[in-house]
């Protein structure tokens, strides 16, 4: 099992509770604007976004090709719509749209960082020192 697939199973734990659970939805706890939300706190949005860099890091370095941030962001909306979408069920727990918005960014965030400190794309044309350029000379 690659790393950023054990990243479901952290995001499932963190996001619980499973107890409380009820009938009906509760579309009136809904925050569909991001940071428009009471529970919308600063430590909040940050601890959000900082638990989902790990996951882009993870998910880009299993990537190629200049649309991997792009996959990585995908994928982190898809696992925190995932997520966030029983908690309609929860009565602890508010479903947010600031949640979604600050995975992908986290998730964006982490993805660029494994291209900038990973090494870049292998396919791409090298540069500099790789190719035996020597500054402005030809």
């Amino acid at each position: 099992m690659k790393a950023w697939q054990w990243w479901f199973l952290a995001v499932i734990a963190v996001s619980g509770p499973c107890y409380g659970v009820v009938r009906e939805p509760q579309w009136h706890r809904v925050t569909w604007i991001p940071f428009h939300g009471l529970g919308d706190k600063p430590r909040d949005i940050a601890a959000n976004f900082l638990m989902w860099v790990p996951f882009g890091v993870a998910f880009a370095r299993q990537r190629r090709g200049a649309e991997r941030v792009a996959l990585t962001v995908l994928a982190a909306f898809a696992l925190s719509f995932a997520v966030e979408a029983p908690q309609l069920f929860y009565r602890l727990r508010d479903p947010s749209a600031t949640d979604v918005f600050m995975a992908m960014c986290g998730s964006a965030a982490g993805s660029l960082a494994a291209q900038a400190f990973h090494g870049r794309d292998t396919g791409g044309p090298a540069r500099g020192r790789e190719t035996g350029e020597s500054g402005g000379e030809q």
